[in-house]
């Protein structure tokens, strides 16, 4: 029975060891960031926006979808105030990043993830993928891929958020 006990609890603290994964799920504390700016090698950290929405776009200069999304969320953060879309590039060469924002005419607070740390951090399952993170940098909401109904769903939880007090 001994042998039975610790083989039950050896298999248990086994399998919540496999069930355990990195990354950021809705409703815990959003993974703190310090990125170099695109545009101007500024540094971006999800600590300086606190107090504001942010949502966190993962996005490639290869991605199909990401062509799509990105003009819609670049609209999105001129649209409310005390909201900021921070658009996280993953590509392993910025200057490829850089030439997809001058070619989209996009003008987003865009990061570069050089060292897939943040990527990591978030456990980004697919490009793109975007994480609303609210005033006191919790997670709220999550999607990845791109479809009009994401993209109001997304919307719709925003000003859920901004009007919240």
């Amino acid at each position: 029975m001994k042998n039975f006990l610790l083989s039950l609890i050896f298999t248990v603290s086994v399998f919540m060891q496999i069930q355990a994964k990195p990354g950021a799920d809705i409703g815990e504390k959003a993974p703190e960031f310090n990125l170099k700016s695109l545009t101007d090698n500024s540094k971006v950290t999800l600590a300086g926006l606190k107090g504001k929405v942010v949502l966190l776009d993962f996005w490639a200069s290869w991605c199909a979808p990401c062509k799509i999304s990105m003009p819609h969320l670049d609209g999105l953060s001129k649209k409310y105030k005390n909201f900021v879309v921070i658009a996280v590039n993953v590509d392993d060469d910025k200057q490829n990043a850089i030439d997809f924002l001058k070619e989209m005419n996009l003008d987003i607070n865009a990061v570069h993830d050089s060292a897939k740390e943040v990527v990591s951090a978030y456990d980004v399952p697919e490009m793109p993928t975007a994480y609303l993170i609210d005033q006191y940098g919790v997670i709220q909401y999550m999607h990845s891929g791109y479809s009009q109904e994401k993209l109001d769903k997304l919307e719709f939880a925003i000003r859920g958020l901004i009007d919240r007090k």
